[in-house]
């Protein structure tokens, strides 16, 4: 099962799939090859008899605050191909929507700083294991855009609507001790072992009747019956959003102070 793509690598660790992401999903999920081999590999390892528990490590490789400014700046420029951009939208979604349909436990593993687009990839999972130096960063005030991959759907899940809504206007940072009070994680580890307590905490969860496994996420799918709809509006106020002068004005000015 070993595998090596230029966006992610694999392996099985007994009744474990891992995965292990590389590069930025958002620059990547332009390239058509690099997203159809990671729903590729996804829809393998989820209808694979031997597996229960798939494992999912973001990559090290970490988009910094100017870094996802700049790429939104970039978006926002006249004459940018609108499809790419809207694609690029729809390949969040369908990771997204992917994650929440496997009838597997899928776990979460990150550490360092981490910005919204992966905290809602992480959102998805159903288990969530941070490092102890992980930063969650919400930049949506400083780009005056709601977080793309669901953020506020499963954000309002966890906290309530009145706390989603403080978070996101706050634009603060979330260390990993207050991730784990707010109930966004599960667990926190040294981030130095990251990895063998992520490897340890599936292999526990594999042992577990995978009937149960399968049953609760068919009764929590009713929950999440609307997220398709929510991820299609997301894509609608996101695209009205960048193709304003007034966003083009606000990146402009955080690009040069």
């Amino acid at each position: 099962m070993p595998q090596e793509h230029e966006m992610f690598s694999a392996t099985q660790i007994e009744e474990v799939a891992v995965i292990r992401f590389k590069g930025n999903l958002l620059f990547q999920f332009s390239d058509l090859y690099l997203k159809e081999a990671l729903f590729d590999h996804l829809h393998q390892v989820s209808h694979g008899r031997d597996i229960k528990v798939i494992l999912l490590f973001a990559s090290p490789d970490k988009i910094r605050r100017q870094e996802k400014i700049q790429f939104f700046h970039d978006l926002s420029q006249p004459g940018v191909d609108v499809k790419r951009v809207t694609r690029i939208f729809n390949a969040v979604n369908q990771l997204i929507l992917m994650i929440q349909k496997i009838q597997k436990l899928v776990i979460h593993a990150d550490t360092g700083e981490v910005g919204s687009l992966f905290m809602n990839v992480s959102l998805a999972c159903d288990y969530r294991v941070i490092g102890d130096k992980t930063v969650f960063q919400y930049p949506t005030v400083e780009l005056g855009l709601v977080p793309k991959g669901g953020g506020v759907f499963f954000l309002s899940r966890i906290l309530g609507e009145s706390k989603t809504l403080e978070l996101l206007l706050s634009g603060d940072d979330v260390d990993a001790a207050r991730a784990l009070e707010l109930g966004l994680v599960n667990q926190v580890v040294p981030s130095a072992m990251l990895e063998v307590s992520a490897i340890e905490i599936a292999r526990k969860f594999a042992q577990k009747p995978m009937r149960l496994i399968t049953g609760v996420k068919k009764l929590q799918s009713l929950i999440s019956k609307d997220l398709p709809v929510f991820l299609e509006l997301e894509n609608q106020i996101l695209l009205e959003a960048i193709a304003s002068e007034r966003f083009r004005k606000r990146l402009n000015k955080h690009l040069t102070d």
